[in-house]
């Protein structure tokens, strides 16, 4: 019987996305298992990726945008996001994925996403206001989508948009056409109210002055029996696939 691994609560996912999320990366990892053990084999840990990942959009991306050598910039984000999709298949493989993993790439995700924003307020593609207001809101809702992750009431979905941004940003350059600020606009909008809403959720919940629940607190016991009943049916059907998957062809 295969021993099953308590999941790990620090991701910013809801909890429609979970399985999908799993599921892709299974996939992944399947796919990309030559050259993740490539790195296993030489003993390049996904923290070394992480690392490299990170370290590409200050000292590449933001220097070159400044002198516009804008199909260089993109190349350095496009192998950004390519590096960062690494590390986890090359933490499963090599059998040490953490939460501790899990928080850098998490604070990788979020850093790359402040310096693309920040690079964009300094050249004149984002208005300062708009572009801090959604790094803010942004960061403010990953924070709350991780807390109640943890506390084990999560959203069901959320739309994450660091990727899109980076997809404006690119149209706005080379269209000369401002997609970039109203997205900004729309989105910050839109991360205010999820934001909001967790806000409010978890106030709901956590304990009042004296360490005891508060009476209308949420969700309710049944609720999270439920919701730990299904997630464990989702865990098992994933399971199932992963063993199907490596039975032998006849």
């Amino acid at each position: 019987m295969t021993e099953q691994k308590p999941k790990s609560k620090l991701h910013y996912f809801g909890a429609e996305e979970e399985e999908y999320f799993h599921r892709v990366a299974d996939r992944r990892t399947q796919l990309l298992r030559p050259l993740a053990m490539f790195f296993v084999r030489r003993n390049v840990r996904s923290d070394t990726l992480t690392l490299a990942s990170f370290l590409l959009l200050p000292f590449f991306f933001y220097p070159l945008f400044g002198l516009q050598y804008y199909a260089a910039c993109w190349v350095i984000l496009i192998l950004h996001i390519i590096i960062d999709g690494f590390d986890g298949p090359v933490a499963r493989l090599g059998r040490y994925a953490s939460d501790k993993g899990a928080l850098s790439d998490i604070i990788n995700d979020i850093t790359g996403m402040v310096i693309v924003a920040l690079t964009a307020m300094q050249f004149g593609f984002a208005q300062p206001f708009l572009g801090g207001l959604y790094i803010v809101t942004y960061v403010y809702m990953i924070i709350f989508i991780i807390a109640r992750n943890v506390l084990e009431m999560p959203f069901k979905f959320v739309f994450k948009s660091k990727y899109y941004m980076f997809l404006c940003l690119l149209l706005t350059v080379h269209l000369h056409h401002d997609l970039l600020n109203p997205f900004l606009l729309i989105l910050s909008c839109y991360q205010t109210l999820v934001t909001t809403v967790g806000f409010i959720h978890l106030r709901r919940h956590l304990p009042g002055v004296l360490g005891a629940g508060t009476r209308t607190a949420w969700p309710s016991p049944d609720k999270v029996e439920r919701r730990k009943h299904h997630q464990a049916r989702r865990e098992a059907r994933r399971l199932r696939r992963i063993n199907k998957q490596k039975e032998p062809t006849p």
